[in-house]
């Protein structure tokens, strides 16, 4: 009993992302939990889902963590903090990277695909790897994503 305790601990420990800024910012475990509650809220009623995304609801809203979502196929912004209405599969990290687009083509149905690309951190003009977690709901991409800062120093 005492070896399967501590293993659960130990799993727990090694498991906890450390975050270099103090829990100023959400982490990757956070970001994939809020996904999957964004997921099940969509499954369950689209449209009321998409207006607690818009209107900053606690469970889908956390520091820098927030649900985004686009249509498919037209890649309509449906869902997010500044952008609704735009053009998702546009988007880009101005170092070439069309993340959007990639977002589009790797989400899939009941599974997590990870995106990469950079952007700039909040309150800053500091750019930083960003990674969004995205799925296929509905007729829909959705995602959360998180700033990447373990062990990186922001450029200025």
């Amino acid at each position: 009993m005492q070896m399967l305790i501590r293993t659960a601990l130990l799993t727990l420990v090694l498991a906890a992302p450390v975050n270099a800024f103090g829990g100023e910012y959400g982490t990757a475990a956070e970001a994939i939990a809020m996904l999957d509650r964004a997921t099940k809220a969509m499954k369950t009623d689209k449209s009321e889902a998409l207006k607690r995304f818009n209107n900053y609801d606690p469970q889908f809203r956390d520091r820098d963590l927030f649900v985004f979502c686009f249509h498919v196929p037209d890649g309509e912004v449906s869902a997010h903090e500044e952008i609704v209405g735009a053009n998702a599969r546009l988007l880009n990290d101005g170092l070439g990277k069309w993340f959007g687009e990639e977002m589009y083509q790797s989400a899939r149905e009941d599974q997590i695909s990870e995106v990469s690309y950079i952007s700039t951190l909040p309150g800053s003009n500091r750019r930083i790897e960003k990674r969004a977690f995205v799925t296929w709901v509905v007729d829909q991409v959705c995602g959360v994503s998180v700033y990447q800062l373990n062990g990186q120093k922001p450029t200025q």
